[in-house]
């Protein structure tokens, strides 16, 4: 039981560290929409290097 929580809660960060990740990428790039490019919610904006 004890090996399983310990198991779980590494599972969980590390998926939160990739998730994490990804979202930071997808703040710093440029979208490529042609059509249709919708507003960026207010609280994308702390994940981005240039402000």
């Amino acid at each position: 039981m004890k090996n399983e929580k310990l198991l779980s809660t590494k599972i969980k960060d590390g998926v939160k560290k990739g998730l994490f990740a990804t979202l930071k990428a997808n703040a710093n790039s440029s979208g490529c929409f042609i059509i249709y490019q919708p507003k960026t919610p207010k609280g994308f904006e702390k994940f981005k290097n240039i402000k």
